[in-house]
């Protein structure tokens, strides 16, 4: 009985325990599930706000194509008597919603309505949304089948359209001011991405790798970090076909716009070679002018991969990736030569997780499509959902050849003599689409700030070069729309299998807290919360180890840039009683105005409006009283953003663009001041309230 009693409470212990581990488990999941909640409600918040900006500022011809433009001309959609597709839809809708009661028969809400449910469409795929004016809504101001009473704790956009008095003619002048084409400096990191080849068996690796810039800039300053696998490796590097040596180089008089290409040989220097590459920390920094206002997308920069070739063994091709915004689909287009296995892993922190293994042919040109279908599946067997990837960095890794070996914790190379090669410059690409979290629209000038080795603090403790702790502070312009930290980085471990903990975080938010990532190169990251990446402040980010014996960040071999916008636009202001200085004898300016390149400043002119034009400085505007001035300051203070004199008010002297509170950007002729005159269009008795409710898709 003793023996039976015993048996008994021994089974009551271990079930006991096993209750207490299954709630244990069940609470973390749940903690982090409302975690994750509580962020996509912060980032669908931040579209909401994003969309309002954008149909308050942007014209509707801007948004809709043309022939949708004329559509609504002929059916009266469009009534030019009281709106012009010049005007942004918001402000069409508040004429629309001013006018109702005055011509009732011209059903003009409904055609608002009309108007607002096809821009929103376009502009918000992808996502569930609802807007309304006041408190009206309808089926044509939100997403068909969507609900939002569905789902709680959606946090909405709000913006208020004021400054109309009902019946008050005329209502004055407004005007908009925006850039086609603009003269700026920007700064990029372009990481090199980790690729290696087993050592052994007299082996030869090279490399191509593709640096592309705008066609047109001009480069002030450029230089690149070239980082060894191991010492036990040879390298040969070449720029544009000039040599390179390892270490850090001057590349400026090499590097030019358009297509550049590395180039790279490995080969061994002795017998405990094991593999050999590029290593981490190895980067390309350049500073450049241009007149672009495009930017190449994260996703496609890297989604190009490289021109490889093994002669005798396998590869391991490493993609740190990262995307600003929420990943919907990943397709993979590989053309390789001699390889037998192909194989795709998903790497978090110290683990390797294979997706898809698939065997081809040795002889000939091979094509394998590795499919979103087949990613999403075998994510999902690990318990990984695009959601995991759309965080910060992530990483897919190429393995021809190739095989990760759980019991040695690394990579292990067929070494069956043949050549292999990985076919480049976008035969083979890695294919991302994503959800955006910023609305970029084409007056978006992509600006950046520059994080140098020696901007970055590193603390202890310390062993030899490698550090616990690695920090930086930046700070965004109080007008800047934040898009992404880029942080490319140089570590060092001592064990395959570590058990410290690794964190990243921004002004106090952890974003990664898990085991130390050992083949880390990069660092990216979106605004995560309303307390990163926060503009008018300073924001910090931290990485740190709790064990850097054997697993720290390398002092002074880690930079990196952080990427944000600035809007070369400046939407319909108040309405003023005159359009500009001596109307309607002159219909434009001849605009003096002062620009800062970073080191000096310069005296620019630039034309504005129409012939005849008013000569006239910065200094001689009047933003009380005409609307066209009120626009060239409210565009200006968009565009100074270093060491503004007084940051968000463009009313008040030192103008923006004065002499002593210059721009930033260069303006070329070709900057277009657009005139709205409202005429005898009476206004609202009182504002509008738009509010916008967003919120992913189930």
């Amino acid at each position: 009985m003793r023996r039976r009693g015993f048996v008994l409470t021994l089974d009551a212990l271990l079930s006991l325990l096993l209750i207490m581990i299954f709630v244990s488990t069940v609470a973390v999941i749940e903690n982090n599930v409302g975690t994750y909640t509580t962020y996509m409600r912060e980032q669908e918040k931040y579209i909401a706000e994003d969309t309002l900006t954008l149909l308050r500022s942007t014209s509707l011809k801007e948004l809709v194509p043309p022939q949708k433009i004329q559509e609504w001309l002929a059916d009266g959609t469009l009534n030019t008597t009281l709106v012009s597709p010049d005007m942004s839809p918001l402000d069409i809708v508040s004429t629309y919603w001013a006018t109702e009661l005055i011509y009732p028969s011209a059903n003009l809400r409904h055609k608002a309505e009309i108007i607002l449910g096809y821009v929103l469409n376009r502009t918000l795929r992808g996502y569930n949304y609802e807007l309304m004016i006041n408190n009206y809504t309808s089926p044509y101001l939100r997403k068909t089948g969507s609900n939002s009473s569905r789902v709680p704790n959606i946090s909405p956009a709000t913006l208020i359209l004021s400054g109309y008095a009902y019946n008050q003619t005329p209502r004055g002048y407004m005007a908009r001011a925006y850039l086609t084409k603009a003269t700026y400096r920007r700064q990029e990191i372009i990481g090199i991405q980790r690729v290696l080849a087993y050592c052994g068996v007299s082996n030869t690796f090279r490399v191509e790798a593709p640096i592309r810039l705008p066609d047109d800039a001009s480069i002030n300053n450029a230089d690149i970090r070239l980082v060894a696998r191991t010492s036990a490796q040879y390298s040969y590097f070449e720029l544009n076909n000039v040599t390179l040596p390892l270490g850090t180089s001057d590349i400026t008089n090499i590097l030019h716009g358009g297509l550049n290409v590395l180039e790279a040989t490995f080969t061994p220097a002795s017998w405990y070679c094991y593999e050999m590459g590029f290593g981490s920390g190895s980067t390309l920094f350049a500073d450049y002018t241009t007149n672009s206002l495009s930017v190449e997308d994260p996703a496609t920069r890297y989604g190009e991969l490289y021109q490889l070739e093994s002669d005798r063994t396998g590869i391991y091709y490493l993609n740190a990736l990262f995307v600003p915004g929420n990943i919907t689909e990943i397709n993979i287009h590989l053309e390789t030569e001699g390889v037998r296995d192909i194989r795709i892993y998903y790497s978090y922190g110290s683990y390797h997780y294979e997706l898809v293994h698939k065997t081809v042919p040795t002889t000939g040109r091979q094509i394998v499509d590795i499919t979103n279908s087949e990613i999403v599946s075998a994510l999902a067997s690990y318990g990984f959902t695009y959601e995991n990837l759309s965080r910060t960095y992530f990483k897919l890794i190429i393995a021809l050849d190739s095989w990760w070996d759980e019991s040695q914790r690394r990579f292990v190379y067929d070494t069956t003599p043949r050549r292999r090669i990985l076919y480049g410059y976008g035969a083979s690409r890695i294919e991302i689409k994503y959800i955006p979290r910023v609305l970029v629209t084409q007056y978006s000038i992509p600006l950046s700030i520059f994080i140098d080795y020696n901007d970055i603090t590193y603390n202890g403790p310390c062993y030899g070069v490698r550090c616990a702790e690695m920090t930086f502070d930046y700070t965004l312009p109080e007008n800047a729309k934040p898009w992404y930290v880029d942080i490319w980085t140089a570590i060092q471990f001592t064990t395959f299998t570590p058990d410290a903990t690794m964190t990243l975080s921004e002004n106090g938010y952890t974003f990664y807290d898990y085991y130390p990532d050992i083949y880390l190169i990069r660092v990216a990251y979106t605004r995560l919360t309303d307390t990163m990446m926060v503009p008018g402040r300073t924001n910090t980010f931290r990485a740190y180890s709790t064990d850097a014996y054997q697993f720290g960040f390398r002092e002074g071999e880690s930079r990196g840039v952080v990427n944000y916008f600035i809007e070369g636009y400046a939407g319909y202001g108040d309405v003023f009683p005159q359009l500009l200085q001596g109307y309607p004898r002159y219909k434009g300016y001849n605009l003096t105005y002062w620009y800062y390149d970073g080191s000096s400043t310069y005296q620019r002119q630039i034309l504005i409006g129409d012939p005849p034009y008013k000569p006239i400085t910065v200094d001689d505007l009047d933003p009380e009283r005409y609307a066209v001035d009120d626009a060239i300051l409210r565009l200006f203070n968009n565009l100074n953003y270093i060491n503004d004199v007084n940051p968000d008010d463009w009313k008040t002297p030192p103008y923006d663009g004065s002499q002593n509170n210059p721009i930033d950007v260069d303006l070329p002729e070709g900057v277009k001041i657009a005139f709205a005159s409202m005429g005898e269009i009476p206004g609202l008795f009182k504002p509008i309230t738009i509010t916008l409710r967003v919120w992913r898709e189930q």
